[in-house]
């Protein structure tokens, strides 16, 4: 393993958890978008309940490698709370998005722009669900 890829992997650095969000991101992305377009297209399923199936399958994924890859965290409880209720606003927006979009891009494309517009707000929740003790404190009391 080169020195680099080593150090993106193992450095606690925000640039590289950036580049690690976005590279498990992109993978959770291209997941739910082809998973997306399987039932749009070939399956016949409307745009919005495709997004909502999509995301489900994707989350699954994400939720493991953010933990050990993207935070260097073990999975929680404490963690896993965040990430649902930062994921349940998260596809609460991206649906409205969809529904709005396709009506502009058509079902097929609706996806990409909300996309566009919720990956940098996901991060930001996502990354304060890792990194702060939010859930461990409400514990305590």
């Amino acid at each position: 393993m080169s020195l680099n890829l080593k150090k993106l992997i193992f450095s606690d650095s925000r640039l590289s958890e950036i580049i690690r969000f976005c590279l498990v991101g992109g993978t959770a992305t291209v997941i739910q978008y082809g998973v997306y377009v399987v039932f749009v297209d070939a399956v016949h399923v409307k745009a919005v309940p495709s997004t909502l199936i999509s995301y489900g399958i994707s989350f699954i994924f994400n939720y493991f490698l953010s933990s050990f890859f993207t935070f260097h965290k073990k999975p929680s409880a404490h963690n896993i709370l965040g990430f649902i209720g930062s994921h349940a606003i998260n596809m609460g927006v991206q649906t409205g998005l969809v529904a709005i979009f396709k009506g502009i891009v058509g079902n097929t494309l609706a996806l990409l722009p909300a996309l566009a517009i919720c990956i940098p707000l996901n991060y930001l929740m996502v990354r304060y669900v890792f990194n702060h003790n939010i859930f461990k404190q409400w514990k305590r009391n």
